[in-house]
């Protein structure tokens, strides 16, 4: 007799070749094989749990983390910089099928899904009805205050890049790492030049990505924000079509590949952010 197949807390399907859910455990193992997924978008700070780690190698199944911190009062945010990075690796086909999750899958993966729809021209009526859907009686004003104060900014890679994505006034779209570098200064109002120096708690995060070298395992590779580079090290299967909606049934092909210890991710220009308070009250001493 087969174990059932039961779903991660909070799982559902953001979009097609998209999903997003709470913390996976063993109960889950059989669910998420069923997805047949390509990576796992992880949020936490926290290491991967080994097992989950274990269970990704035997899968074929890659790990992106870009931690971040939960978002409880006082308001702090998750770096617009880190952001700009988790959509443009949220929207790149070569990732697909792709799980996001944080511990409840409730205020991280939130505030990701929140922005993300940003890209799909969701009204913020809709969306913040979404966010309160999953996070029941624990939502946080500042997760929506985020989402509503967010421009993003996305590094597009033709033609990897999904087709739900819908370009509106509020989105940035570059195709280069300079580009995103400039745009992201415009937005904050600094030069590349001569950059500010914040606070070190708001200092970029730093990106990791297991890989796979002889002799060893789950290494992690510092790739500087640059959430590309990571993507790029993903050799794999060439990219067939998402999933059904139907998670437990989908019939995408799995993915046979597993990210490449050879490449090491370039080094790329060091930035600085500034955090949204610091930004709103810069804005007051203008006007």
């Amino acid at each position: 007799m087969q174990e059932p197949l039961v779903p991660s807390i909070n799982f559902a399907m953001v979009c097609p070749g998209v999903y997003r859910s709470g913390y996976p455990t063993k109960k889950n193992y059989r669910f998420i094989r069923a997805l047949r997924l390509r990576t796992i978008l992880y949020l936490c700070p926290e290491e991967y749990a080994e097992s989950n780690v274990k269970f990704c190698e035997e899968n074929g199944i890659n790990i992106l983390r870009f931690p971040t911190e939960g978002n409880k009062e006082p308001f702090m945010d998750i770096s617009e910089s880190l952001m700009h990075r988790i959509l443009t690796a949220l929207i790149d086909t070569r990732i697909h099928p792709v799980l996001i999750h944080c511990n409840k899958g409730k205020h991280r993966t939130g505030t990701v899904v929140g922005c993300l729809r940003l890209l799909q021209g969701w009204s913020l009526v809709s969306i913040f009805q979404e966010y309160r859907s999953f996070a029941g009686d624990k939502v946080r004003m500042g997760d929506q205050q985020y989402v509503e104060l967010y421009h993003p900014i996305v590094r597009v890679a033709p033609p990897y890049v999904a087709e739900w994505v819908c370009i509106t006034p509020i989105v940035t779209v570059v195709e280069s790492e300079r580009e995103l570098l400039e745009a992201e200064s415009r937005q904050l109002g600094w030069s590349l030049v001569s950059p500010p120096t914040p606070p070190a708690a708001q200092q970029p995060d730093i990106i990791k990505t297991p890989v796979e070298q002889p002799g060893k395992k789950n290494v992690a590779v510092h790739s500087n924000k640059d959430a590309d580079a990571a993507i790029s090290t993903i050799k794999s299967a060439p990219v067939t079509a998402p999933p059904a909606a139907t998670a437990a049934t989908t019939t995408s092909h799995r993915a046979s590949g597993h990210i490449d210890g050879n490449n090491s991710a370039p080094k790329v220009k060091e930035t600085t952010t500034v955090s949204r308070k610091e930004l709103g009250e810069s804005k007051k001493s203008q006007k």
